[in-house]
């Protein structure tokens, strides 16, 4: 059913829920895993964002190095995380994003989260991943 799956991660949070749960889809429909961080800061100066970035390649190249993903299905992105991850569906024709979410209630879910975002915007189908709470 599937054969593209997009992973969107916080490589700075200690759950690993998400890509574990993308890691199980993959294996079960034989499908490509991509995996991508946004970072959200895109009004930096390009020194900064360019170190914000060495600080996250690590985690992603060990995270993917754990869970198969080749090096060419990894990313690094800045901007609005929804806008970036939806662009990456787009792009390479993604057929399930599976993104975390902490089950935020009431007024703090209509103000909007990355997770609620994405399954609104998405052209694909989306998997929230429950997180844990921190």
């Amino acid at each position: 059913m599937y054969k593209k799956i997009l992973c969107a991660v916080d490589v700075k949070s200690e759950d690993e829920s998400t890509i574990e749960k993308a890691f199980s889809m993959a294996e079960q429909y034989n499908a490509k895993l991509f995996i991508v961080h946004v970072i959200e800061y895109t009004f930096l100066p390009k020194d900064y964002q360019k170190k914000l970035k060495e600080e996250v390649l690590p985690k992603i190249k060990e995270l993917s190095e754990r869970y198969g993903i080749l090096k060419k299905n990894r990313f690094v992105k800045f901007g609005q995380s929804y806008a970036e991850i939806c662009a990456l569906e787009e792009k390479h024709n993604i057929d399930l994003i599976v993104i975390g979410s902490h089950g935020k209630h009431g007024i703090k879910a209509l103000l909007g989260s990355t997770a609620n975002a994405v399954l609104q915007q998405a052209n694909c189908d989306v998997m929230l991943v429950k997180l844990n709470k921190v």
